[in-house]
């Protein structure tokens, strides 16, 4: 529908929106976001004790920097990682 001009803007993620702009001449991502995709790490009922290393685990990917190599290599551009509270 934007390549045929029947609409004339587009919102979903910003990964998305990203890779669908590499095929659309003169396409531009706009600053800001209208919402967010939370992704989570679960564990099974019953085994609440693998909380701890769960926690430990996602705190480590992001602290040492891996999270975005992983990212960098799987060409995925403009995810945020949520700031801690």
């Amino acid at each position: 529908m934007l390549d045929r001009g029947e609409i004339d803007l587009y919102a979903t993620n910003k990964p998305t929106l990203f890779e669908m702009s590499d095929s659309m001449q003169g396409a531009r991502i706009l600053d800001g976001n209208w919402g967010l995709e939370h992704m989570a790490v679960a564990i099974p009922k019953g085994r609440e004790g693998g909380q701890l290393f769960v926690e430990t685990f996602v705190q480590n990917v992001q602290a040492s920097g891996l999270l975005d190599q992983v990212q960098r290599e799987a060409g995925l551009r403009g995810a945020v990682k949520a700031q801690p509270k």
